[in-house]
């Protein structure tokens, strides 16, 4: 099997916000109804309906393939496209190839990025550890599976803002 290291970012992208909006779905057991905006020019890859409340977030997906040696990954969040608003969200999974799975997620607040990442002059950049019993700054944010990941969406979602 070729590697994610042969697609394009767009196409790497895509993948992922489906297989992201695929985990919500059936790990809600239906609750969850993830729509694809007509456009992505603002980072937001998806619009996320609780169908219970009627309420929902926008989130930002982002993905990348574990780097073992690391034991770190990398996701960046374009400074043009980020926003402190209330209600968006980054989602970034860590995805294995061979498995076609997500292997770890975390559910951020945009709110939250800059004081999480390190600042370049033209994104913020996190690397969080994947492994489930890393106690680094990212942790909390981290989602042991689909299921926390859907019910840490949904918390999100009806929170008080």
């Amino acid at each position: 099997m070729d590697t994610p290291r042969n697609l394009s970012s767009s196409q790497k992208g895509k993948v992922t916000e489906t297989l992201v909006a695929a985990t919500l779905i059936l790990a809600s057991g239906g609750r969850l109804s993830p729509f694809v905006p007509i456009s992505d020019d603002h980072g937001i890859d998806l619009i996320v309906l609780d169908k219970q409340t009627h309420r929902s977030i926008t989130v930002q997906v982002k993905s990348a393939i574990p780097n073992a040696a690391r034991g770190t990954v990398a996701f960046d969040v374009r400074k043009a496209t980020h926003s402190e608003v209330p209600g968006r969200y980054l989602i970034a999974v860590a995805f294995d190839p061979a498995t076609v799975a997500l292997t770890a997620s975390w559910l951020l607040p945009l709110s939250e990025i800059a004081l999480l990442s390190t600042e370049k002059p033209d994104k913020y950049a996190l690397t969080p550890n994947p492994s489930p019993t890393s106690n680094d700054r990212y942790a909390r944010y981290r989602q042991a599976d689909a299921k926390a990941l859907a019910d840490a969406v949904l918390a999100a979602i009806n929170s008080d803002r």
